[in-house]
C-alpha cells in the first residue's frame, strides 16, 4: 500500500548531485533569459544521458523534465504561452517518466500528504499574505497587465467565477507539480531535505515569473521567490502536494479577481461612453 506522504528521497550520489547542481544553474540561466535556444535543450538532453548511464534517477527526472520545458517551445510557438509553456513539458514528462520502470519508482512525490487543523492554519495564513501582497503590489504600482489580460477571452461576465477557477486549479497544479514535485524532489536528493533544497525551489520558481509571470520582473522574481519558499514549507510540514496546491490556487483566485476586476472596469467605462 502506498503511503499518503511524501517520504525523503534517496540521496543520490556525488555524480547525480552534480548533475542535479549543474542542471538547476543552467534552467535560472535559460529561463530568465529571452529567446529559445536549440543549444540549451541539448545541453539538457547531454545531462540526461549522463544521468541515465550513470544510474541517477532523480538526476534524469530533474534533466528530464528541464529539457521538455526548454524544448516545447522550438517546437511551436503556441507552447510559449499560458498554459502549454509547462501543461506540455509536463504532460511529456510523465508519458516518459510513467513508460521507465526505474523512473516511475522514484515518483514518490505524488502523494496528498497530512492536512490537519494546523496545516489548515498555515495555509490559510500564507493565502492571507499572499492575496495581500499581490493586491498591495497592484494597487501601489499601478503596472501594466495588459499581456495578462490579453488571456483572458471574451466571455460573458457570469461566467467569470468559473473561469476563474479554472485558471486557479489548473495553473496551482501545473506550477505545485514542478517546482514542490519534480524540482524539489531532486534537490532534496542532492542536498538534504533542508534550507538549501528548500531554497533552490523556490529560486526556480522565482525566475520563472521573472520574465512571464504575475507578477513579473524583479517584483516577480522576489515575490514568487518568497511565496515558493513558503509553499516548500507547507509541502515539508504536510509531507505532500495537496495543502501547497491549496494555498496556490487561493493566491491565483486573487490574481484572477485582480484581473477580472479590470476587465469589468473596462467594460463599465465603455458602457458610460455608450451611453452619453
Amino acid at each position: 500500500m502506498l503511503s499518503r506522504s511524501i517520504e525523503p528521497p534517496e540521496r543520490s550520489s556525488l555524480s547525480g548531485s552534480l548533475i542535479i547542481c549543474i542542471s538547476l544553474v543552467a534552467f535560472f540561466v535559460a529561463v530568465v533569459t529571452p529567446g529559445e535556444s536549440i543549444w540549451t535543450a541539448g545541453f539538457f538532453v547531454l545531462l540526461m544521458l549522463v544521468s541515465f548511464f550513470g544510474g541517477s534517477s532523480q538526476a534524469v527526472n530533474l534533466s528530464l523534465f528541464f529539457f521538455a520545458v526548454t524544448a516545447a517551445p522550438l517546437v511551436s510557438s503556441l507552447f510559449r504561452g499560458w498554459p502549454f509553456s509547462l501543461l506540455v513539458p509536463l504532460i511529456v514528462y510523465f508519458m516518459i517518466a510513467l513508460s521507465v520502470p526505474k523512473l516511475r519508482l522514484s515518483l514518490s512525490w505524488l502523494r496528498p500528504g497530512y492536512f490537519g487543523k494546523d496545516i489548515l492554519v498555515l495555509v490559510a495564513a500564507t493565502a492571507a499574505i499572499s492575496g495581500i501582497a499581490l493586491y498591495l503590489w497592484n494597487y501601489a504600482l499601478r503596472p501594466d497587465l495588459s499581456r495578462h489580460l490579453a488571456y483572458i477571452p471574451p466571455v460573458p461576465f457570469w461566467s467569470y467565477p468559473f473561469l476563474g477557477l479554472g485558471f486557479a486549479v489548473l495553473n496551482a497544479a501545473m506550477e505545485e507539480a514542478a517546482f514542490r514535485g519534480i524540482v524539489m524532489q531532486s534537490t532534496d536528493s542532492a542536498f538534504g531535505p533542508g534550507v538549501f533544497s528548500l531554497l533552490s525551489q523556490a529560486g526556480l520558481f522565482g525566475a520563472l515569473h521573472f520574465l512571464q509571470g504575475f507578477p513579473r520582473g524583479a517584483w516577480g522574481f522576489g515575490m514568487a521567490f518568497i511565496y515558493g519558499i513558503m509553499l516548500g514549507h507547507i509541502r515539508r510540514k504536510s509531507r505532500g502536494m495537496l495543502a501547497p496546491w491549496f494555498a496556490h490556487v487561493c493566491a491565483d483566485l486573487v490574481i484572477f479577481a485582480i484581473l477580472a476586476g479590470i476587465m469589468l472596469g473596462k467594460a463599465h467605462l465603455q458602457n458610460l461612453v455608450q451611453n452619453h
